[in-house]
């Protein structure tokens, strides 16, 4: 889906103890090059995602944690950074991405194609109609 590597992305990451509880906080952002699925062309696609995970150990931890933020499992006391960043940004891709201008268009053709379902429904429907004057006459 990318158009080619040459997007870079920022990360910020702090990791601490808050209300007892390890947590990594922080925020990836930058820029990836797409080829849009629908005109072929490449456009910039930016890219904000902001972290706020608790790090557990055990399922009881996890299951705690559910409550408060999104769990995160550590394992033999590591912390796999890159391979933390890489899913996060997997998650946010789009799964169709599109240009502004065939976004557009698209959204547009929603809005006309819902305008045009809520006409057929609000046209009577001459059965409904019978059934009703039935239920009025028995």
């Amino acid at each position: 889906m990318l158009a080619d590597a040459s997007g870079a992305l920022q990360v910020e990451l702090q990791a601490g103890v808050r209300q007892g509880r390890e947590h990594l906080q922080g925020e990836l952002q930058g820029g990836l090059k797409f080829c849009c699925q629908r005109c072929e062309r490449s456009f910039e696609w930016p890219l904000r995602i902001e972290m706020d995970l608790l790090l557990v150990h055990s399922e009881e931890e996890e299951a705690a944690a559910l409550q408060d933020a999104e769990p995160y499992w550590v394992q033999d006391d590591e912390l796999p950074l890159q391979e933390l960043i890489e899913d996060e940004v997997l998650l946010a891709l789009p799964m169709l991405p599109r240009c502004e201008s065939c976004e557009n268009a698209v959204k547009a053709s929603a809005a006309v194609q819902e305008a045009a379902v809520e006409q057929v429904e609000e046209r009577v429907n001459p059965f409904l109609q019978l059934q009703e004057e039935f239920k009025k006459r028995h």
